[in-house]
């Protein structure tokens, strides 16, 4: 999928060196899907960022996942927001363009290369219990409200700056 996003937004670059296993399981998205990842850094009245915990994440990360083909990156992120921290995000521009380059952990060989776009959004109210959240049993194990960006933050060095 072919999603343009304007040249001023901050670009970074990021490469990632998986087991054969997880890049197995990537490569029907990265190569016959959209490559492409749609997140959001939800902001509050207070100005409170809404961080989620996954069963694959290292720490905190934004709420978002994979754009379905034929899906719009903006309208993915909302699904995303609203799936994992139960919220209804009013989605802006983007914030941060990620190209990403997925590479074999055992010989460092290019696999394949991806997106990953961070919007800007707005929601308010309370973040229901996990059990409540994802589309699948056990996907979240914690979302909340943060008044500052936690210390564990998934590829914190990454995203803190634009946070």
């Amino acid at each position: 999928m072919e999603f343009d996003v304007d040249a001023d937004v901050p670009r970074e670059r990021q490469q990632l060196s998986l087991p054969e296993s997880k890049l197995a399981e990537l490569r029907e998205w990265a190569v016959e899907g959209t490559a492409l990842t749609a997140a959001a850094r939800v902001r509050d009245a207070d100005d409170r960022i809404a961080l989620v915990k996954n069963r694959w994440s290292d720490g905190w990360i934004l709420p978002g996942g994979g754009v379905e083909p034929g899906e719009r990156p903006v309208a993915a992120v909302r699904r995303e927001v609203r799936e994992e921290t139960g919220l209804e995000a009013t989605v802006g521009d983007p914030i941060l363009v990620v190209e990403q380059t997925y590479r074999s952990q055992r010989d460092g060989t290019h696999r394949f290369s991806a997106r990953y776009v961070v919007f800007a959004a707005r929601a308010d109210g309370d973040i229901p219990d996990p059990e409540r959240l994802g589309v699948g049993p056990d996907e979240i194990a914690a979302a909340r409200w943060f008044a500052s960006i936690p210390d564990e933050l998934h590829d914190g060095d990454l995203l803190r700056p634009y946070l």
